[in-house]
């Protein structure tokens, strides 16, 4: 194989990765929609004002069995009378429930998100974020990504919609498609780490030194093609033109 035909390559693997993971944002992104219609101005809503978020919500996140959890997380003192609060649902052994953390700021075992990358980047102005995929200990204690997108009403902030995918889940599908490919590929995250690969050449999880980038040697892999993969997302794609013998996809 050549690099130009890795080139030409790379985009229609990219398509085909971007198929699993748009369904995810297009959910949180009808939630935040939802949120935005909500009469009366942010910080006079009361919970009972956005009783069609939650059922948004809750209606969304059995849609997918890689969605564990999903919701609307406001900033401070969006929700009338509360100065953080949390629209949270997650899902377990078939049964949607709501997650209930303590915000108590003076509390030892506060849970406050606004301190969240995952929260910090959408108020900062990007304007789809994954995090992970790391363990929540905070909630489900599940291997999960985190997803968000910002929710703005009239320009202005008032939270971020989200949901936390099984990262095993994930992986699966993402690897179902590289396998498939006559190329050594690698799925790598905003941090550079190492999110999905067909080949034992990338351990799981692993920080590369650099983001991959056409031409660029390292550890003896030559990157022929790099393909972003959904705008603002922060994830890559990178095929290499694997030696005679070297590709296993187990």
């Amino acid at each position: 194989m050549s690099e130009t035909t890795a080139a030409e390559e790379a985009p229609r693997v990219a398509a085909a990765l971007c198929a699993i993971l748009l369904p995810v944002y297009e959910r949180i992104e009808r939630v935040a929609a939802t949120v935005a219609a909500t009469p009366a101005p942010p910080g006079e809503w009361t919970e009972s004002d956005l009783a069609p978020v939650q059922e948004r919500i809750v209606a969304s996140i059995v849609e997918d069995d890689a969605l564990v959890g999903m919701g609307f997380v406001p900033a401070p003192l969006v929700i009338a009378g509360q100065e953080r609060a949390m629209m949270w649902w997650q899902r377990n052994d078939g049964r949607t429930t709501r997650l209930r953390l303590n915000f108590d700021r003076s509390s030892i075992d506060v849970y406050d998100y606004v301190e969240m990358e995952w929260f910090q980047q959408p108020a900062a102005g990007r304007a789809r974020v994954a995090m992970g995929p790391y363990v929540d200990y905070s909630g489900s204690e599940l291997y999960i990504v985190t997803t968000a997108v910002p929710v703005l009403v009239d320009g202005r902030f008032v939270g971020v919609t989200g949901a936390d995918l099984l990262f095993g889940e994930l992986e699966r599908r993402l690897v179902d498609v590289l396998r498939k490919e006559p190329f050594e590929a690698v799925i790598v995250n905003a941090e550079r780490r190492v999110i999905a690969a067909n080949s034992p050449r990338w351990v799981l999880g692993t920080r590369l030194a650099a983001a991959p980038e056409v031409g660029r040697a390292e550890g003896g892999i030559v990157y022929a093609a790099v393909e972003p993969l959904l705008p603002g997302m922060g994830w890559v794609l990178g095929l290499v033109v694997a030696e005679e013998g070297a590709k296993n996809v187990g």
